[in-house]
């Protein structure tokens, strides 16, 4: 009896863990690699050539194209790109107005193909004094187009990618969404702004903006993984969505819903309908198929849309350059880095306590131990349990949104001790920790649950920024000794960090002040501590 209770536990053990492998990460069963060939093949069955670029003209199938090359490169294209740099000279030699975004998408397939010329770039993105005629669409995709190309604005262009970024984030609703129109978040357009800004995150606007926007775009995600477009779910919509997914390099539920959501759209012949049920649609396909391009990239640690890869274009540019954002590919994306997530960790812990278990249950079953047994079979459970878990990789920690929480904004500056670097007691602060504006932490927005105090936005916001705070705890509180490496008494005896909040000073420790909706916090770090900021 005790032996048919022992079987049964190990049973059910194992299947409750073979449960929770299966469905913890349901991208990981999805080959999008496997998807994007047959896309291919039903383009090129559809167009009855044998090789892909064979007849293949600029405006019948640009989007293709793109994720053709990006995925494979510029084999065989030749005749391809010499028709579309044809197209792109007509295009800027027009005596008529030509709307912004054909002259980007030109830019973004050359750029794929390693070809787009400068001329080009410019007229489409860094030059186009035309984009408040097309409105938000025309912002995106020329930042978009932008990214694509390796060529840096030089000084006699109009704009920057900064600087179209910070079009793009002008138009930002108050939701942390955009739309074309009206004041309610689109899912498509969120999606494509989202694209746009995410090679632009180091710097700290965008960050902010691509943090509201991912917020957004995540509460628009309906229960089932997909999106609505025009109060309807289509699968172009849910294709977009996985495509910033991937730009920001979100792997999570999200993500896997929203994948799982898209091959509902799926027809028999292969293609992808506009609505579920439906049948083939031209653009439904399209858009599908940059979603899973996205996904097959994200793999290999790329972008869909990004500098081409192994071109000529795509050497170091050496001119001068008036753009203050990097323009080099953020490390989460280079060829060589791996992504680990809290799944990953869940996974190693859980196979070894698995393994471990079992090996010892197999040796006290052989040998009649039921200690042994029991210890197995603990460890058994435990290796199940581990999926029950909330394990996450700071990454995760970082990108996670609090729920019913509040929204309150948070800065750290020294500008103080700007005109007193002479008196600076650099065996406590170093000259070279004092920023030369002063300012540690920008004021910025953050989002925290509610009951949080003045001291937890502090260490959100430095975590977020990966910024290093020193404190103490007692029992009247906890007490900031040094934010960023500038400590107290570092400029005499009354020097040290302080603290304000909608411009007040509060008599209680920042670990005590519990915020509210809309705060602002500024740590300000004073020399006469009490009487000056």
């Amino acid at each position: 009896m005790k032996k048919s209770i022992k079987a049964v536990c190990i049973a059910v053990i194992i299947a409750v863990q073979t449960v929770f492998c299966i469905t913890a990460h349901a991208a990981d069963n999805v080959d999008s690699a496997d998807i994007v060939r047959e896309l291919f093949a039903l383009n090129m069955d559809e167009r009855d050539v044998d090789d892909f670029y064979d007849g293949l003209k600029l405006g019948s199938a640009d989007w293709t194209a793109i994720c053709r090359a990006r995925l494979y490169g510029a084999e065989n294209s030749s005749e391809f790109v010499e028709s579309a740099l044809n197209s792109a000279e007509e295009l800027m030699n027009s005596d008529g107005f030509v709307t912004p975004t054909e002259l980007q998408r030109t830019a973004i397939v050359l750029a794929a193909l390693g070809e787009c010329p400068r001329e080009l770039i410019n007229a489409a993105a860094y030059c186009n004094t035309d984009l408040d005629r097309q409105g938000l669409n025309a912002w995106i995709w020329a930042l978009t187009a932008a990214n694509c190309s390796a060529l840096k604005p030089d000084n006699n262009t109009v704009y920057t990618r900064l600087q179209l970024a910070e079009g793009i984030i002008s138009r930002q609703l108050p939701d942390g969404g955009f739309a074309l129109r009206g004041s309610s978040a689109d899912s498509d357009i969120t999606a494509a702004a989202i694209t746009a800004l995410a090679p632009l995150r180091d710097d700290e606007n965008v960050l902010s903006a691509l943090y509201k926007a991912v917020s957004a775009l995540s509460e628009l995600q309906r229960d089932n993984g997909g999106f609505l477009s025009l109060s309807s779910e289509t699968s172009e919509s849910t294709a977009q969505a996985v495509i910033a997914f991937t730009a920001v390099g979100i792997d999570d539920k999200r993500l896997d819903n929203a994948v799982s959501a898209l091959l509902k759209f799926r027809c028999e012949d292969g293609g992808f309908a506009h609505e579920i049920g439906g049948k083939n649609n031209k653009m439904a396909t399209v858009q599908a198929l940059q979603a899973f391009t996205a996904l097959s990239l994200a793999e290999r640690g790329e972008l869909l849309f990004d500098k081409p890869r192994n071109t000529a274009q795509n050497k170091p540019d050496t001119s001068d350059n008036h753009e203050s954002v990097s323009d080099d590919t953020p490390e989460q994306y280079s060829e060589t880095k791996t992504t680990v997530t809290g799944f990953h960790i869940k996974l190693i812990i859980s196979a070894v306590l698995g393994v471990i278990g079992t090996a010892v249950l197999i040796t006290a079953i052989a040998k009649r131990g039921k200690q042994a047994a029991a210890a197995g079979i603990i460890l058994l459970i435990l290796s199940a349990a581990t999926w029950l878990l909330n394990i996450r990789t700071p990454e995760e920690y970082y990108a996670e949104t609090p729920e019913n929480g509040i929204t309150v904004r948070v800065g750290a500056d020294c500008t103080s001790t700007l005109e007193r670097l002479a008196d600076i007691n650099e065996s406590i602060n170093p000259l070279s920790v004092i920023p030369e504006d002063g300012i540690i932490l920008p004021l910025d927005e953050i989002s925290l649950p509610e009951g949080a105090t003045a001291f937890d936005a502090l260490i959100e916001a430095a975590r977020d920024r990966k910024l290093r705070v020193d404190y103490t705890g007692s029992s009247y509180g906890v007490y900031v000794r040094g934010i960023g490496f500038v400590y107290e008494y570092g400029f005499g005896s009354e020097s040290g960090w302080t603290y304000r909040v909608n411009g007040s000073v509060p008599q209680m420790s920042a670990g005590s002040y519990e915020l509210s909706d809309g705060d602002t916090v500024e740590f300000v770090y004073t020399c006469e501590l009490g009487y000056s900021e």
